[in-house]
C-alpha cells in the first residue's frame, strides 16, 4: 500500500476535533498551598521577607492604636479647671473639676453671664473674669503661690495637685490641706520643699502624673469592683484569702480606725505602697519581707450601716495616689 494512502493512527491523549485545555490543579490544593507558602514561585526567602512585613505593619497597627489611645485623653487644662471651681463657689457649675471644657462648664457660662448681664456667649472675655470676683484671676502660673492667697490661680494649683495625686479639700483659697499637698508633691518630684509654688514647682506639675503599674489579683474569686476615688473596693466571699499583689516589707499591720479595720500595707523597693483594709484576720507582722501571692490575711465586712465583703485596696508611689483600678483591671 502507497504510504500516501496509509490511514493515519489517532492521536492519543484526547479526540480528533476536541479542544485542548491546559490541566489546572485543583483550587482548594492551590489555596491551601499557597497559605503555607509552598506555592511555586515563593521562594523560602520570599517567605521570610512576608512574615518580617507581617511584624511590621502587626507593629505600626499597635503604636498607631496606641496614639489614637492617648488623643482620646487630652491633658486637662488647669485654668479651666480654676474657671470651674469659681463657678462652682458662686453655684452654676455641678459637674466634676476635671479640667476640660466640656458642654457643662460652657453651659455654667452662658448661665452665669445671663445672670451678671453681660452677653451670653459662652466665651470667658475679662468681663466674665472680673464678674467672678476674686476667683476670676489671675490666670494660672503667672505668680508664686503660697498659704493665704486666694485665686483662680490657687485653684487651677490644687487641681494640679490633686491630678498628681495629692488630694486637698480647697476651692480657690490657699488653706493649710493645700500646703500639705503642696509639700508632699515638692518631695515628691525632688524639688525644694518649702510649701510655695513657683516656676520650678509648675514645670514639675506640667509632667505627667505616674502611671499605675499593672499588679496581679489579690482574691482568686470576686463578685465585682468599683472604683473609690483612687481606691477600689472589691466585691467576695467573707474570709476570702487576699494575697500580696507586688512583694515587699510590711510597714504597717494593725487596726487602722473607722473606714479601714485591720490594715496592712506592705512597700516595695520603688516606694510603691500598696494598702489592704477591710480585712477580719491579719496574718502578717510589721517588717515582715513577703513574696508576691503569700498570704496577707482574709477578707473581711466594710463596717458600714449596710456592711458587704469588700477588699479595699489603695496604691501610693513614694506619697503620691496611684488608680488602684487601674493597676489591677486596666482603664
Amino acid at each position: 500500500m502507497d504510504a500516501r494512502e496509509r490511514p493515519r493512527s489517532p492521536r492519543r491523549g484526547r479526540a480528533r476535533g476536541s479542544t485542548f485545555r491546559p490541566r489546572i490543579p485543583n483550587r482548594r490544593r492551590l489555596y491551601e498551598r499557597r497559605r503555607a507558602g509552598t506555592a511555586r514561585g515563593l521562594s523560602k526567602r520570599s517567605r521570610m521577607r512576608r512574615r518580617l512585613l507581617l511584624v511590621f505593619l502587626a507593629a505600626m497597627l499597635t503604636t498607631a492604636t496606641a496614639s489614637v489611645a492617648s488623643a482620646d485623653s487630652p491633658r486637662p487644662d488647669p485654668n479651666v479647671a480654676g474657671l470651674q471651681t469659681a463657678l462652682a463657689v458662686k453655684g452654676f457649675y455641678h459637674g466634676p473639676i476635671d479640667g476640660i471644657r466640656g458642654p457643662l462648664t460652657s453651659s455654667a457660662v452662658r448661665a452665669f453671664q445671663r445672670h451678671a448681664q453681660l452677653a451670653s456667649t459662652s466665651v470667658v472675655n475679662g468681663r466674665t473674669l472680673s464678674a467672678l470676683g476674686p476667683l476670676g484671676r489671675p490666670g494660672y502660673g503667672t505668680r508664686s503661690l503660697h498659704q493665704g492667697l486666694v485665686g483662680r490661680d490657687v485653684a487651677a494649683l490644687q487641681f494640679e495637685l490633686r491630678y498628681h495625686g495629692f488630694p486637698n479639700r480647697g476651692r480657690g483659697v490657699f488653706d493649710a490641706s493645700t500646703s500639705t499637698a503642696l509639700k508632699g508633691f515638692q518631695r515628691y518630684a525632688g524639688v525644694r520643699v518649702d510649701g510655695v509654688a513657683g516656676r520650678t514647682t509648675f514645670a514639675a506639675l506640667n509632667q505627667p502624673p505616674a502611671a499605675a503599674p499593672r499588679l496581679r489579683a489579690p482574691l482568686s474569686n470576686t463578685e465585682g469592683a468599683v472604683r473609690s476615688g483612687h481606691a477600689v473596693e472589691i466585691a467576695c466571699i467573707y474570709s476570702s484569702a487576699v494575697a500580696v499583689v507586688v512583694g515587699g516589707t510590711v510597714t504597717y499591720a494593725g487596726d487602722r480606725g473607722r473606714g479601714y479595720g485591720y490594715t496592712v500595707v506592705t512597700r516595695d523597693r520603688r516606694g510603691l505602697d500598696v494598702l489592704y483594709a477591710h480585712l477580719s484576720r491579719i496574718d502578717v507582722t510589721r517588717g515582715q519581707h513577703v513574696a508576691p501571692g503569700a498570704l496577707v490575711g482574709l477578707a473581711g465586712w466594710t463596717g458600714k450601716k449596710n456592711p458587704v465583703t469588700t477588699l479595699r485596696m489603695e496604691l501610693r508611689l513614694r506619697g503620691a495616689q496611684l488608680d488602684a483600678y487601674s493597676a489591677l483591671y486596666g482603664r
